[in-house]
């Protein structure tokens, strides 16, 4: 599976049907494996919207696919992905059919792209529809050293 322990930041967009602008959205997620799958934890924000958190737990199951349960902000789904080789899709969806949400996750220099649609029929008569993309990067700390010399000359 293409996802790796650590923590991931993340940066893009959320577009919802008839709009021209997107909205941006930024990710801050930390990836943990265990013997029996992946959780992943963080929160989310889109502008112009308070801070929301989730968790998303995978599990890998009997048919070479993997089983997701995932709490994001109040709404609970769950649903089934591809992720041992490219493309990387899932679907989730919640108990009473309302809410539906499919992804791709897909490799990107320096990290990995994540994008997909939802459709939450909860929201009216006819569901609204929005659609994000999202690069996440692995979160690396600077380590200074006051012992490190340059050899070539700075400009």
């Amino acid at each position: 599976m293409m996802l790796e322990s650590g923590q991931w930041l993340g940066r893009g967009s959320l577009l919802g049907e008839g709009q021209s602008l997107g909205r941006s959205i930024e990710c801050d997620a930390l990836v943990a494996r265990d013997d029996s799958g992946i959780t992943i934890t963080g929160s989310w924000q889109i502008q112009g919207d308070p801070e929301a958190e989730f968790v998303v737990r995978l599990a890998g199951n009997d048919v070479g696919t993997y089983t997701l349960t995932a709490r994001l902000g109040g709404d609970r789904l769950q649903g089934i992905a591809k992720l041992d080789s490219p493309p990387n899709l899932g679907l989730l969806w919640n108990d009473n059919g309302s809410v539906h949400a499919t992804f791709a996750l897909f490799a990107v220099s320096r990290g990995y792209g994540f994008r997909g649609f939802l459709r939450n029929g909860a929201a009216g008569a006819e569901g609204a529809v929005c659609t994000w993309e999202v690069a996440f990067s692995l979160r690396q700390d600077v380590i200074k050293g006051d012992n490190v010399v340059t050899l070539r000359r700075r400009r």
